[in-house]
């Protein structure tokens, strides 16, 4: 018993001169590092940016804009022959690539009726001609005159179209959702210009019905997983109850009455309340519809929110957007809601480069959305580890999680190291007013050296087309094409 204890203390000795041995080749081998982070100072928001701002049109390539809106009708998109539907991949594809390749990020709406294009050659009705002749066979298509010519529309309640619409859904969810591209998808479809009403149509027959509505919006929540959805109106087909953003199509008309009732407005600019009445139809989508269902005030923190400024803003009394009450108006409306982004306002009219107005042009586009920066840099030599913190001073998240790329460069501007670190840092969290962390280690095995360290968050676009836009945070250190220098690593 007693020799046994012997050999174990003996054992113990043994091991525990072992450890101190191999602790004593591990110092020796272990490196010296010094990490020299930079001085980081917050810029003006940069302009542009993806997925927020202004949106222009699909094909103008603005180059003030990130976005393009893209609307295309139920014709041009699903291919209808014998009964059967396809959706027509090579259009979108086209579409997505040519966006993608001026930089820009894609808005889509799919609708099948248009008020403002009837005329003697067309009925603003735009279906796949096998199906129009189908659903006209069985009564399902009316008619009534308007000041262009007759305009036609379908019943939106015909159980033939509405299988062909959660058929063509389904297939574009299949074969889009996800897109490095795609923005958002306004789900359309229904209603007049795909909006969810029908006030150009005088057969109230054609009205969808809210269980019917509320078969397409689950049809859509169902297909896109990734891709965020907007619906254009809460209280119909049973929205709200569903995870959507919305898009407010006569932003600023519909959002306030400041176009009749000026010096309400100016009381509300004041009071910061909404006891003046100035705020009207989206505002109380928003508060739940008079107590139908729960506000939807906390919506934006996962759901994109955006819209169209509305025709009646292009004209007096409302004037130029970027100066005065008026510029005060769409500040606080842009804030309040969220927005991200608003479309139209090419139709209202950019200033002159040359002019004061562009640059407040300018900063209204920056109002929109997230601000992103980089709020502060530590980092520990012995551990060779370098934390980021962000913040964000926007009025909304960006809504997808972009991978955090960090990388070494070396003196001859070699990259050495590239690394797509900290999965678990979710940018889409990032809400306004609070910071995130990232945490980047340097490698143990990098040989001696000085090094440069860079970071930047990737467009998944770049898969499609070299001119993707980066994300530009608000600092200086910008070195090129979204990649910040934290600082330099010298390991010896």
């Amino acid at each position: 018993m007693k020799r046994n204890a012997i050999h174990r203390a003996s054992s113990l000795v043994v091991a525990f001169a072992l450890i101190i041995s191999l602790l004593t080749v591990s110092s020796c081998k272990m490196r010296n590092l010094k990490i020299h982070i930079n001085d980081f100072s917050r810029t003006e928001t940069q302009v542009p940016n993806p997925m927020k701002g202004f949106v222009s049109f699909f094909g103008e390539n603005d180059p003030d804009s990130s976005i393009e809106y893209v609307g295309l009708t139920f014709r041009d998109i699903y291919m209808y022959s014998n009964g059967h539907g396809e959706i027509n991949k090579s259009l979108i594809g086209s579409n997505l690539f040519s966006i993608a390749d001026s930089g820009h990020t894609a808005v889509l709406r799919v609708y099948m009726l248009n008020p403002g294009r009837v005329s003697a050659d067309e009925t603003g009705l735009f279906l796949p001609e096998e199906l129009y002749d189908e659903l006209n066979a069985r009564g399902e298509i009316y008619s009534n005159q308007v000041a262009g010519g007759l305009l036609e529309y379908p019943d939106f309640n015909s159980e033939k179209l509405i299988e062909c619409m959660i058929d063509f859904i389904q297939q574009l969810g299949s074969e889009y959702d996800g897109h490095p591209v795609l923005a958002a998808i306004q789900m359309g479809l229904y209603g007049s210009w795909g909006e969810w009403n029908m006030s150009a149509c005088e057969n109230s027959n054609c009205v969808m019905t809210d269980k019917n509505l509320s078969r397409i919006i689950e049809t859509y929540v169902a297909s896109f997983k990734n891709t965020k959805l907007m619906g254009r109106n809460p209280t119909v087909g049973h929205a709200n109850e569903y995870p959507i953003g919305y898009h407010d199509d006569n932003f600023l008309f519909n959002t306030s009455d400041f176009h009749t009732k000026s010096n309400e407005w100016k009381a509300l600019l004041r009071k910061q309340d909404y006891s003046y009445g100035t705020i009207q139809q989206f505002y109380d989508f928003m508060n739940g519809n008079g107590g139908s269902y729960e506000p939807l005030w906390d919506l934006w923190k996962t759901q994109m929110f955006g819209g169209e400024l509305s025709m009646q803003m292009y004209v007096e009394p409302f004037g130029p957007l970027w100066s005065g009450t008026e510029r005060q108006a769409l500040d606080y409306c842009i804030d309040q809601f969220h927005m991200s982004w608003i479309m139209g306002v090419g139709t209202g009219g950019i200033p002159d480069k040359d002019t004061p107005e562009y640059q407040e042009f300018r900063n209204v586009a920056g109002s929109f959305g997230y601000d992103i920066f980089i709020d502060s840099i530590t980092s520990k030599d012995r551990t060779g580890k370098i934390i980021l913190t962000f913040g964000n001073s926007g009025v909304a998240p960006f809504y997808y999680d972009w991978d955090l790329e960090y990388r070494l460069v070396d003196a001859k501007k070699r990259v050495v190291v590239y690394k797509n670190c900290d999965k678990d840092f979710r940018l889409s969290a990032l809400l306004p007013d609070e910071t995130a962390e990232s945490t980047f280690f340097i490698p143990e095995d990098l040989n001696s050296g000085e090094y440069i360290v860079q970071m930047r968050f990737v467009n998944p676009a770049e898969e499609i087309a070299d001119k993707a836009m980066p994300l530009r945070l608000s600092n200086d250190n910008e070195i090129w094409n979204g990649y910040y220098e934290l600082g330099t690593v010298t390991v010896e």
